[in-house]
C-alpha cells in the first residue's frame, strides 16, 4: 500500500465528504492506497508539505495566488456549504442591519465569502454589522445560543436539520449567493511532477466518490451517521441536500475559477492577476 497524506482545515462534510465516502466503498483499497488524515489549520502556507494534499481548495487557491505553487486537480464544492442563521425569524439578510454576527476569523476564505453576500444584501460591513469573529462552529453556535451573537455563520458541520431543531431561523445558504470552488484537492505543482500516477489516482477515487454522492444517497446518508455525527431520522434530507453543493465530475467552470480568483486578487490586492487554467489543472 502506497501512503498518502490528505490535509484538511475542517473536519466536515464539506471538505471530507468525497474522502469518507471513498473510504466507505473500498475505493482507496483499489488503487492500493492508504490514506492518513492531517489537521492543517496551523501550518503556514509556506511550510505545508509538498506531498501533501489538502482538501480546502479556497485556501489553496490562496496560497497559489501567493505563488507558493499549489495547483487545484479537482473541485468537489462550487457551492460553499456555509450557512448564516439568526436568532430572530428575519427573512431577509438585509435585517442584520445593527446586528451582531459571529463569523470566521479574517484569514479564513468563508470570512470574505460572507462579507460579499452581507454587501450583496446592501449591508455595509464596517457600519452596518459587528463582526464577531470566532474560531469554530462550536464556538460561533455558542455565541448565538447564548445571545451574544445576533445571527451565526455556521458550516457543515452542524447539519442545517438540527440547527432547525435548535430553532434557529436561515436567513441564507452560501451556495444559493455565490460560486466558489471551496473544496476538493489540491498539490503542490513539484508533486504532481514527480509523482502524477499518484495524483491521477487520488483523482480518479475522488471523482468516482462524486458520482455515488449523487447516485446512491443511502451510501452518504450511512457516512453522514458515521463520521459527521448526524442523526440517523436526518442523514437522507442532509445527504439529499448536500448533493446539491458537489460538482459532478470533479470540475468547475471557467467563469466560476476566475471569479474566485479576481475575488481573492482583490481582497489581497494582488496585480496581475494569473489565468484560470495556470492554477485549475483537471488533466
Amino acid at each position: 500500500m502506497t501512503a498518502v497524506t490528505l490535509g484538511f482545515k475542517a473536519f466536515d462534510a464539506h471538505e471530507l465528504l468525497c474522502h469518507f465516502v471513498a473510504v466507505h466503498a473500498g475505493l482507496y483499497q483499489r488503487e492500493n492506497l492508504e490514506i492518513e488524515l492531517a489537521d492543517i489549520t496551523f501550518i503556514p502556507d509556506a511550510e505545508l508539505p509538498r506531498h501533501f494534499f489538502q482538501a480546502s481548495c479556497g485556501a489553496a487557491l490562496t496560497s497559489a495566488l501567493k505563488g507558493l505553487g499549489q495547483k487545484i486537480v479537482l473541485v468537489a464544492v462550487d457551492r460553499p456549504m456555509f450557512w448564516i442563521y439568526s436568532r430572530a425569524p428575519y427573512e431577509r439578510l438585509a435585517q442584520l442591519s445593527q446586528c451582531k454576527l459571529a463569523t470566521f476569523p479574517v484569514m479564513a476564505p468563508p470570512h470574505q465569502m460572507a462579507n460579499l453576500i452581507l454587501r450583496k444584501a446592501g449591508l455595509d460591513i464596517r457600519e452596518d454589522v459587528t463582526l464577531l469573529q470566532a474560531r469554530d462552529d462550536v464556538a460561533r453556535l455558542g455565541l448565538l445560543r447564548s445571545g451574544s451573537a445576533d445571527a451565526a455563520v455556521i458550516s457543515s458541520a452542524i447539519a442545517p436539520a438540527r440547527m432547525a431543531r435548535l430553532g434557529f431561523h436561515q436567513l441564507c445558504w452560501f451556495g444559493d449567493e455565490l460560486r466558489f470552488p471551496s473544496t476538493g484537492l489540491a498539490i503542490d505543482q513539484a508533486f504532481i511532477q514527480r509523482k502524477p500516477e499518484q495524483v491521477q489516482a487520488m483523482v480518479r477515487i475522488h471523482r468516482e466518490s462524486l458520482r455515488l454522492i449523487h447516485a446512491d444517497p443511502d451510501l452518504t446518508s450511512a457516512v453522514l451517521r458515521e463520521y459527521f455525527e448526524v442523526d440517523g431520522a436526518s442523514s437522507h434530507e442532509t445527504a439529499t441536500l448536500y448533493a446539491t453543493a458537489f460538482t459532478d465530475d470533479g470540475r468547475t467552470s471557467r467563469d466560476i475559477a476566475e471569479g474566485a480568483i479576481h475575488s481573492l486578487c482583490d481582497a489581497m490586492a494582488i496585480t496581475p492577476r494569473p489565468a484560470w487554467n495556470e492554477l485549475y489543472v483537471f488533466e
